[in-house]
């Protein structure tokens, strides 16, 4: 396995989800119910989340899709007249509040620098907006460790399309065999497969290890298990 870049999912991945967006998510549901406890309650259900616990209650779409897809559904939940309004309002809080709360999973912060250091380029290719993932890897003290960085919103596409994977391959000019796509989905993994990239899979957020095994090269508990794929050993 020659792994010359590495390409990394941001939630459930590089950052811890619940922790990471809950207050955010309860602060954008009550926002949407306007005081009504039924409506709150239907939007609770359909994401999967508890906005007085401000945690997940299940595998919530939330955690794989893009806001423009999720936001989409409470629209027709609320019988929206301008749904892209609304996702505009959303994504503003999402973003005003991104990095309060950034929780990177441990051992994430100095894998990545070390990963850094040793030339390896990186990147981001993650389904919320490119300015969310810029804020915060700028906030952990990661801003000039990725060679590329894009959302949803950054013109290539959303996972589990490939056209992110084959940007950032691009940008880095390698071939897409030599780079690793390392995300906690399936959305991740199929887009890896697709793109013709080395499958990482981790088992800190959105599928299980059993689902993930089934549709990856590499299986890691941690991120320092990344190391150990590549020479950075000897290299730093």
């Amino acid at each position: 396995m020659r792994i010359q870049a590495v390409l990394f999912d941001r939630d459930g991945t590089l950052t811890d989800f619940d922790r990471t967006w809950g207050p955010a998510i309860a602060e954008v549901l009550r926002d949407l119910a306007a005081g009504d406890a039924g409506i709150l309650a239907t939007l609770e259900e359909v994401a999967m989340f508890d906005t007085v616990r401000a945690c997940f209650t299940g595998p919530s779409v939330l955690k794989v899709q893009a806001p423009a897809d999720y936001a989409a559904g409470w629209a027709e939940i609320l019988g929206e007249s301008d749904p892209d309004a609304m996702l505009a309002r959303i994504e503003a809080t999402l973003l005003e509040r991104c990095v309060t709360n950034v929780s990177p999973f441990d051992g994430v912060v100095d894998t990545l620098q070390r990963l850094a250091r040793a030339d390896i380029p990186l990147g981001i290719a993650t389904n919320g907006t490119e300015a969310s993932a810029r804020r915060q890897m700028d906030a952990l003290g990661l801003g000039d460790s990725f060679a590329f960085l894009a959302g949803y919103d950054s013109g290539f596409g959303r996972k589990p399309a490939p056209g992110q994977l084959l940007a950032f391959a691009r940008h880095v000019d390698l071939p897409p065999g030599e780079i690793a796509m390392v995300g906690d989905s399936l959305h991740d993994m199929h887009a890896a497969r697709d793109a013709g990239m080395i499958r990482v899979a981790v088992t800190t957020g959105a599928a299980s290890r059993a689902d993930l095994e089934a549709n990856a090269d590499v299986v890691l508990d941690t991120m320092r298990d990344l190391l150990a794929l590549t020479d950075i050993m000897e290299r730093t």
